[in-house]
């Protein structure tokens, strides 16, 4: 393993005052909603039984929290001290970590995506469909096995750190690396753009069974529209996923056709993917009406420094053979 770096005291970013200012305070909000709204989302399902899912979509909703939390850490964070450092400051060894493990937090997110989409449409497909947690719980296990091929393949090839003063990030020398080109490329078609595909179609087919069932949830009972109102929810996640990626994809389609395109669309195009990290507690909230209770109640207290009655605790949610959910 090749644990070293060109960072340097003297590698200032090659970024403008104008974008400095924007990108910044992006990053720095990004870096609190993602630790603080991923955060909760744990802490508040795991204490109050606070979103109200059926046990094995939770599992996979803590699963993703998880992995937000991890590509904060290591990619929105950093980046927001780079900005207001306006250089690497947090050493050599943390720049190597950072470049090498980016890899596998967004793999995550996107292997569980891609697996609460496919369980959500399974349940729409086949209502009697049943699956244990210790099923849920190898696959969730797997995820995070497969989320290691572009780390794998990095370390593989004695890969160190490269900090690129034009888009402020370190990255992995694996992308610079002709003999790892193909191997590297398989593994993120694999755990990315795969994914990424297979979601879209999921996500097409949910959003047609959302609309053709918003008419009957209206004049159903409860359990009619909480079946909806959970479609929703995962199809919103979803949603926020590929809405969040598809223009980094698509820039690196771009770059690779126009090598000299700005490195400012880079950086864009990059950022545009920490909207799914901080969006989803936000979209828990809007969604989950159980959840959206009790972020209201925290941030009453946060706001108005007062002590409120201690959050209501839920009944535990149903088995993963429920089609319910919000």
């Amino acid at each position: 393993m090749n644990m070293s770096s060109n960072v340097t005291d003297d590698d200032k970013i090659q970024f403008t005052i104008a974008q400095l200012v924007p990108l910044t305070l992006y990053c720095c909000l990004a870096s609190l909603f993602g630790l603080f709204g991923n955060g909760l989302v744990l802490y508040s399902s795991l204490r109050y039984n606070a979103i109200r899912l059926d046990r094995v979509a939770l599992i996979f909703v803590k699963n993703l929290a998880i992995a937000d939390i991890i590509y904060t850490v290591c990619l929105i964070l950093p980046q927001a001290v780079t900005y207001l450092a306006r250089r690497w400051v947090l050493g050599p060894v943390y720049c190597f970590i950072a470049a090498q493990i980016s890899f596998i937090p967004g793999s995550a997110n996107s292997l569980t995506v891609l697996a609460l989409t496919s369980y959500r449409l399974r349940l729409i497909l086949s209502p009697f469909y049943s699956i244990s947690e210790w099923t849920v719980r190898f696959i969730v296990v797997g995820i995070w096995v497969v989320s290691l091929a572009g780390t794998v393949v990095s370390l593989s090839y004695q890969s160190s750190s490269l900090f690129d003063v034009k888009t402020a990030r370190c990255l992995s020398s694996v992308y610079v690396n002709k003999a790892a080109k193909v191997p590297f490329l398989s593994s993120l078609g694999l755990i990315i753009i795969l994914p990424i595909f297979l979601i879209t179609i999921f996500n097409s087919l949910l959003a047609f069974f959302a609309i053709r069932s918003s008419r009957k949830s209206r004049n159903q009972a409860a359990g009619g529209g909480s079946a909806y109102k959970a479609i929703v929810m995962v199809c919103s996640l979803s949603g926020l996923f590929i809405v969040s990626w598809v223009p980094y994809l698509l820039f690196t389609v771009m770059k690779m056709k126009t090598p000299d395109l700005p490195s400012i669309f880079t950086v864009i195009s990059f950022h545009c993917i920490f909207i799914s990290s901080f969006g989803n507690p936000i979209l828990y909230s809007l969604t989950n009406k159980r959840f959206g209770k009790y972020v209201a109640g925290v941030l009453r207290s946060v706001v108005f420094c007062s002590r409120t009655a201690a959050p209501r605790k839920y009944p535990a949610n149903s088995s993963g053979t429920s089609s319910t959910g919000v």
